[in-house]
């Protein structure tokens, strides 16, 4: 038993010292819309202080030519990550080898929830825009396309 809690105190400290072989992390920012918490948007019934009441000031207020569009902006990314090589670090010949073997999964992408009103401030459309923000690039001249 004692062994087994020296082992488990061990890898609490190495994950803690950022030296783990699986690592997590998710960063949200703004609050990510979802269909329902926009359900209650109805064309040409709700107006634009119904929307604010609900989800807040926008980040952005466009004028159009015949009223104006809001855009709420929000971004979820999430890192998974794990060193399967992680062990032969401490194999004294492996240890000086390169013995990463990683496996790990990204998301980035800005998403927009736009709503437009016509010159009344009644709801003219609403929908959702996955990953309209900027894109990473691996190479200068990769292409943008998604």
């Amino acid at each position: 038993m004692r062994r087994w809690r020296v082992t488990a105190t061990l890898a609490a400290a190495l994950s803690v010292a950022a030296c783990d072989p699986i690592s997590w992390t998710r960063v949200t920012i703004n609050h990510p819309l979802k269909a329902e918490d926009v359900a209650f948007i109805v064309p040409g019934r709700t107006t634009l202080k119904d929307v604010v009441a609900r989800l807040g000031a926008p980040d952005e207020l466009i004028g159009t030519h015949d009223g104006m569009a809001a855009n709420y902006r929000y971004q979820d990314s999430k890192y998974f990550r794990v060193n399967f090589g992680w062990p032969l670090g401490f194999i004294d010949p492996l240890s000086y080898a390169p013995h990463d073997l990683v496996l790990a999964n990204t998301r980035l992408s800005a998403d927009t929830f736009e709503v437009a009103f016509d010159g009344r401030g009644v709801v003219a459309y609403a929908g959702f825009f996955r990953g309209s923000g900027a894109r990473y690039k691996v190479l200068p001249l990769e292409d943008s396309k998604p």
